[in-house]
């Protein structure tokens, strides 16, 4: 008995390709719904805008997905990829998408298109790390805002744990102790100089 053919695994252009079409797909979806509930306010053709703008939108986020993923893949090989990295591969997908999202309009919005989109992708993608970051930290470093506030050399105020505190009251109280010292000691040698006064008198 012939043994099954194993499963054909999906290479990795196949997987962002998909990828690519699942992302597309949902920006093209949304993009259409909204421009299609536009439209009927306005009272225009909601077919016509709402085709329009989901295949605008589709182009975009494709288009980006694809791009991303590409870069990702090329660069990465098995080492991950740097925050930095991640800025760079998601602002160039942008400004990629934005290029091909211009060109369907004019040949003018394709500089336009690219600069913001790029920068779209940026901001984006930082954000995203950003709330990965907190996500992923350990309990030791989610402090409460006061907490973080205090490691800042511009603010005024400075938390101190329990046993700080209890170290500068002790340094505290060793100070003013030998200060009491001091003072004991002064006022002895004014006793004895007005005593040896009296006694001369």
């Amino acid at each position: 008995m012939a043994s099954p053919m194993p499963e054909a695994k999906p290479s990795g252009a196949t997987s962002i390709a998909k990828s690519s079409a699942y992302v597309g797909g949902g920006a093209g979806a949304l993009g259409a719904a909204f421009a299609a509930a536009h439209a009927t306010l306005k009272g225009r053709n909601a077919a016509l805008w709402g085709a329009a703008a989901g295949f605008q939108c589709f182009v975009l986020g494709s288009t980006f997905w694809f791009s991303r993923d590409v870069l990702r893949n090329n660069v990465d090989q098995g080492q991950g990829l740097s925050y930095r990295d991640d800025l760079l591969y998601s602002g160039f997908a942008g400004s990629l998408a934005g290029m091909a999202g211009g060109a369907m309009r004019s040949r003018g919005n394709i500089i336009p298109g690219a600069i913001v989109f790029g920068l779209v992708g940026l901001g984006g993608q930082a954000g995203l790390s950003a709330l990965a970051g907190r996500i992923d930290a350990p309990d030791r470093e989610r402090r409460p805002i006061l907490d973080r506030l205090s490691d800042s050399k511009w603010w005024p105020l400075k938390s101190v744990s329990d046993e700080d505190y209890e170290r500068e009251l002790t340094e505290k109280i060793v100070g003013l102790e030998a200060e009491l010292e001091v003072i004991d000691e002064k006022i002895a040698l004014l006793r004895r100089e007005s005593t040896g006064i009296t006694d001369k008198t």
